[in-house]
Parts: C-alpha cells; sequence; structure tokens
C-alpha cells in the first residue's frame, strides 16, 4: 500500500483524521471537512501575517522613505498593491480574488476573534466565517463582538446562506438606528441591467426595496403555480419567467402565450394574473408598531426593514399578513386528533415559524412545501403544532421511502432531529427566532 496515491488509499485518508483503519468513511469524511476548516483558519493567519511583515519592509526600506519622512498615502497603497500581486502570484489566483482573501484575514484575525478561533477548532467552514466577515463591515468593534456571540452558536447547525439571513437579522437589532438612513440610501440606487449571456440568452436583474420586490415574486410565483396544467413539463422557473413574459409584453388582440389557462389574449390573461393577492409575511414588534421603539421589522422572517415601512406595511397593506411578536398571538395551535387538515391559522404560524423546508440544508420556501405529520396521523400523531413541519415534496418523499427518520420533542416544539441510514442525528431548529 506504500505506493498507493492518497486519494486511493482508505488508511491513508484515515490517518490524516487519525483513525489508521477506518470503518465509516462518511466519518473520514466529516474529518477531513474539519480539517479543512482548520486549515483555512491557519491560512488566514499565515496570510494576515504575510501582510504585515510586507508592510513591515515598505516602512523600513531607504529606497521608499527618506530619513525625516513618513510614508505618504500613495506609497502605502503601491505597497498593498505589490502585496496583493504577490500573493496572486504565488496561489495561480486574480488579483480580485487574493485580495479578498487579505481583507478577511485582515479583519478575521484582528476584529473577529471568536469567528476564527470557531473555523480554527473546524467547527464552522470558511464560508460560514466569510458571512460574518461581510455582515460586520459597518459595525463597531464592540458590536462586532455583541453579535459574534449572539449568532456563532448557530453556524454549525445553518447552512451559510441560512446563517447570513440569522446574522443579518440579529446585525439589524443590534444597530437599528441606521437602518432608516441605510435604506434610504440604498433606494436611491433602483435600477434595472440587463446582461446578455451567451446562447441567445439574456439576464434580467432589478434592485428594488424588499418589500416591493417580495410582493412581486411572490404574486409571479402564485401565478406561476395556477397556469400549470396536464402536460405542462415545465419547471416552476421557467413558469415564472413566462408568466412576467406574458405581463410585460400583452398587448391588446394578441394570442395567447401558450401557458395562458384560458387560450384568451394577453390582456386577459393579464386581467387574471392582477386579481391574484400575494401574501407577504411582515412581523413587527409591537412597541414598534406602537411608535415606542425604532426597532426593525422583518420581512418573510429574513429580510430587516426600518421601522417606519415596517408600522406603514402593518397598517395598511391588505396583501401582507401581520404579526406582532407578542407571546399570545392569537394562533391556533393545535387540533389534537379532531382532524387532519390543518387549519388556516396554524399554517400560518408553521410557515411564519419554518421559513423554509426543514430538512438539514433545504433552502426550498415553505411555501413551497407540503406541511408534514411528523409522527404520522395514521400512528396517531396529531395536527398540532409540536407534530407539523414543512417539508418539500422530495425530502417529504426522503422520510417516507428511504431510512430516514425524524422526531419532534413537544417540550421543544419546531426542533427536529433527523436520523440518517447511516445513523448520525442532525438537529433542524427553526431559522425564525421571532417565531420559534
Amino acid at each position: 500500500m506504500a505506493n498507493v496515491p492518497v486519494f486511493e488509499s482508505r488508511e491513508a485518508l484515515g490517518a490524516l483524521v487519525g483513525a489508521d483503519e477506518p470503518d465509516d468513511m462518511l466519518s473520514v469524511v466529516v474529518g477531513l471537512d474539519r480539517l479543512i476548516n482548520r486549515l483555512h483558519a491557519a491560512r488566514a493567519v499565515a496570510v494576515d501575517l504575510a501582510r504585515r511583515e510586507a508592510e513591515a519592509r515598505v516602512a523600513s526600506s531607504p529606497s521608499r522613505v527618506r530619513a525625516g519622512e513618513s510614508r505618504s498615502a500613495e506609497s502605502v497603497a503601491l505597497g498593498q498593491r505589490a502585496f496583493r500581486a504577490d500573493v496572486a502570484s504565488a496561489l495561480n489566483v486574480s488579483e480580485r480574488s487574493a485580495e479578498s482573501l487579505i481583507g478577511n484575514a485582515a479583519v478575521l484575525c484582528s476584529e473577529l476573534p471568536s469567528t476564527l478561533e470557531a473555523l480554527g477548532t473546524g467547527a464552522i467552514s470558511y464560508r460560514h466565517a466569510t458571512v460574518m466577515v461581510e455582515q460586520t463591515s459597518c459595525l463597531e468593534l464592540a458590536a462586532k463582538a455583541m453579535l459574534e456571540q449572539a449568532v456563532l452558536g448557530k453556524a454549525s447547525t445553518f447552512t451559510p446562506p441560512k446563517f447570513a439571513r440569522a446574522v443579518r437579522v440579529a446585525r439589524e437589532r443590534l444597530n437599528p438606528e441606521s437602518i432608516a438612513e441605510r435604506h434610504e440610501k440604498a433606494r436611491s440606487e433602483r435600477g434595472m441591467l440587463i446582461d446578455d449571456l451567451s446562447d441567445g440568452m439574456s439576464m434580467l436583474e432589478i434592485t428594488l426595496a424588499s418589500p416591493l420586490a417580495h410582493a412581486i415574486f411572490n404574486r409571479i410565483t402564485e401565478a406561476a403555480v395556477g397556469v400549470r396544467h396536464g402536460a405542462d413539463e415545465r419547471t416552476l422557473d421557467q413558469r415564472r419567467a413566462d408568466v412576467f413574459v406574458g405581463v410585460m409584453l400583452a398587448e391588446a388582440g394578441a394570442r395567447s402565450f401558450e401557458f395562458v389557462p384560458d387560450e384568451g389574449d394577453g390582456n386577459e390573461f393579464t386581467t387574471w394574473f392582477r386579481a391574484i393577492t400575494a401574501q407577504v409575511v411582515v412581523s413587527v414588534p409591537v412597541l414598534t408598531l406602537l411608535g415606542q421603539s425604532n426597532e426593525t421589522g422583518t420581512l418573510e422572517g429574513r429580510v430587516p426593514i426600518d421601522p417606519e415601512t415596517a408600522r406603514r406595511l402593518a397598517g395598511r397593506a391588505k396583501s401582507f399578513i401581520r404579526i406582532l411578536t407578542h407571546p399570545e398571538t392569537g394562533a391556533t395551535l393545535s387540533v389534537g386528533r379532531t382532524r387532519y387538515k390543518v387549519p388556516k391559522d396554524l399554517k400560518t404560524y408553521l410557515r411564519i415559524r419554518d421559513l423554509t423546508c426543514r430538512f438539514p440544508g433545504c433552502s426550498m420556501r415553505a411555501a413551497r412545501c407540503d406541511i408534514d405529520h411528523t409522527l404520522d396521523w395514521q400512528f396517531d400523531g396529531e395536527t398540532a403544532h409540536d407534530n407539523l413541519a414543512h417539508l418539500c415534496r422530495g425530502h417529504h418523499t426522503l422520510k417516507g421511502a428511504t431510512d430516514w427518520s425524524v422526531a419532534q420533542s413537544s417540550a421543544n416544539a419546531g426542533v427536529l432531529t433527523w436520523r440518517s441510514p447511516s445513523g448520525r442525528e442532525f438537529v433542524s431548529r427553526p431559522e425564525n427566532p421571532i417565531a420559534s
């Protein structure tokens, strides 16, 4: 076996993580992933040390600084550019990638010690660490430390996209005063872009205020679901795109696109589309609603919005579900064994709590998922908030047709413990901290 390359040797792979005779290769995969995370931390420290050494060399170079003079901003910038080019050449990456690597390393080493420590133990991935770097860029050091303490515990159970949403919401709670000003500045940059791709395709991109963007996306999604019929083999994304085209390019007297349900003209389809009311969940702290606090609200449980927008939406928008973050919501949380069908207010509660499919790592929106009885109805499972959770169709099928199993404790409603075919357990927690 001595001549077998490391990637072909079971024993050599196991030895990398301290298992000379591994029985379970998936455990080796997990160990290697933690090792990769630790190496990312080591690389960050090494890059930052190299940066400091390069800066020291520039500062002490007689060819750069004459006696009695300090370095100019231009010489500092040139030194940074030289180091960036050095890193890019050494690692065979673009200078933009090198700049990102250097910047992330500097922040992790000097401003986010807890994040670097978690990465160094292998508990979180480099992507989780970069989420922290990105989301804390506008915070003071003290606020960064508070944010680390508040959210790092979620990183090991949340995928990077879900973790980013959790960090974003927590960040706004720590720093609510500035969101109105930042939103107004960002709103001034709204607009539309087109990017021509290959094979006769183009990407149309529009930047809008979050409430408008979510309302438009949800309405298009509802329409895309509604136009599916018979032998329609298009994906939901394809139907979303077709609905958008149908609405935007409809002309009086024009023949319908193939997706128009009634085979009428484009204007009839547009009329039908505009009659659709898409719901958007707005969560508003009760004191904010009363004007006694400036704590941020959230859109769909994941997008922070400024207090004034939250109050306005909660007060008058008929297409928005208004949720007060108060212990007594009045929602029906259980109908026991009286019926299998989930009532409307319980569906709303579950949608707000779960946000996405509750299988570990899945980000399918709850609105597009099934509501599953964790303990099957046929085995005396109740239609209750502590026995229901959203599962996308694929993972719903996986639960029933494979050795994957799941349990939900009534003492910890909404927290699912999944058990895989290999015997590993994974805990899935509700993404929305307000309703969980």
